[in-house]
């Protein structure tokens, strides 16, 4: 499970330490990086990945709409692997897409994580009072 918030730096060749904590997680497996639907990277393990978008393989190529959906969801997703150091190496273009400098926040998000720009992050995550927030989870359907 990925958990937590992490801050982190990118260096200057694109490359991004993981958090030694999911390094854990991750154990060799390759990684797919996706630059779709959010300000920021959607970080997750292959074989996670591929449970998401299991419902894209079998999308005929007459059906117009879901074919856009695949091939926009396909067409900004990146597979890497970890380095020896425990890095990956984020495309410029991923960068560009996701607003990010030097300095990323990494957040644990259960079966993948995400990596924001810590301005747009700060934007993204306002909370409310823990009231709020207690009745947003309730509404959810969450039970803690």
């Amino acid at each position: 499970m990925f958990d937590g918030e992490y801050k982190h730096t990118i260096d200057s060749k694109g490359r991004l330490m993981i958090p030694s904590k999911y390094r854990d997680v991750i154990a060799g497996e390759e990684l797919c990086i996706l630059t779709a639907f959010s300000d920021c990277l959607s970080i997750y393990p292959k074989s996670t990945f591929r449970e998401h978008t299991r419902g894209l393989t079998g999308i005929s190529s007459t059906d117009r709409k879901r074919m856009r959906m695949k091939r926009y969801i396909l067409s900004n997703t990146r597979e890497t692997d970890l380095d020896p150091q425990g890095r990956i190496l984020v495309s410029k273009e991923q960068r560009e897409k996701a607003g990010l400098g030097k300095e990323v926040i990494i957040v644990g998000m259960d079966d993948y994580f995400e990596v924001w720009d810590p301005e747009r992050y700060a934007e993204e995550s306002i909370y409310g009072s823990n009231e709020e927030m207690a009745d947003e989870a309730f509404e959810l359907g969450f039970t803690l």
